[in-house]
């Protein structure tokens, strides 16, 4: 037995109605929205080019100045000799100074000293 079914005796889905109050927004709203989303997008991709270094400088000569260096002590090295690597001309006798203040005049092979 085989049924047949006609289209138009089917009723149509109900749709809802709309509750009162609930209009559609106006274009005003919508471009408000457009400006939000336009304005989010923009922050977060200037805040991912700075999170990544996008915008970086070279770092200040003063900056790497004060960073503390050392050297290791190898077989014949002595103050004046360490010193005159690190102040290749010029009187250096105010660096030899530093140096034996900071790490003391008896130098050992493999001994890291801080250089001033």
């Amino acid at each position: 037995m085989t049924a047949i079914l006609d289209p138009l005796l089917i009723p149509a889905p109900v749709r809802p109605a709309r509750a009162p109050g609930s209009a559609r927004p106006s274009a005003q709203v919508f471009r408000r929205r457009r400006m939000v989303v336009a304005t989010a997008i923009v922050f977060l991709a200037a805040t991912a080019a700075l999170a990544t270094g996008a915008f970086a400088t070279e770092p200040n000569p003063q900056i790497l100045e004060t960073v503390p260096r050392t050297h290791v002590v190898e077989a014949g090295d002595t103050l004046w000799s360490i010193a005159r690597e690190y102040v290749p001309t010029g009187n250096i006798s105010d660096f030899v100074y530093e140096l034996a203040r900071m790490n003391g005049v008896d130098l050992e092979v493999g001994q890291v000293i801080r250089v001033p």
